[in-house]
């Protein structure tokens, strides 16, 4: 008679999808953080740079920080969610088999 191990619970599938999750949260933080960084130069249609020392044209950049975070977090989250889904999944395959 062999022993049937137990299913994985829930938790140890949901923190595995959202710490990949995680990972690819902070991995596209890092690549928004190195692109807002870098300077931005504006060219018209004669690939001419668009002269923005005049004082008619004014530029504010946006603080990234805020989307960073939300990339981070939002990433967890839809982690988390994945590994829901894929564990209830894998959960009605493998009852489905035993019948």
């Amino acid at each position: 008679m062999s022993r049937r191990r137990s299913p994985r619970p829930a938790a140890v599938t949901v923190l595995v999808f959202a710490g990949l999750g995680l990972l690819c949260g902070v991995g596209s933080a890092a690549v928004l953080w190195w692109f807002a960084s870098r300077p931005l130069t504006f060219y018209t249609a004669s690939y001419e740079p668009l002269d923005l020392i005049s004082p008619v044209v004014r530029l504010d950049s946006v603080s990234p920080y805020g989307y960073m975070a939300a990339l981070i977090a939002g990433g967890a989250g839809l982690g988390g969610v994945c590994g829901m889904i894929a564990h209830r999944l894998g959960w009605e395959l493998t009852r489905g088999e035993q019948r």
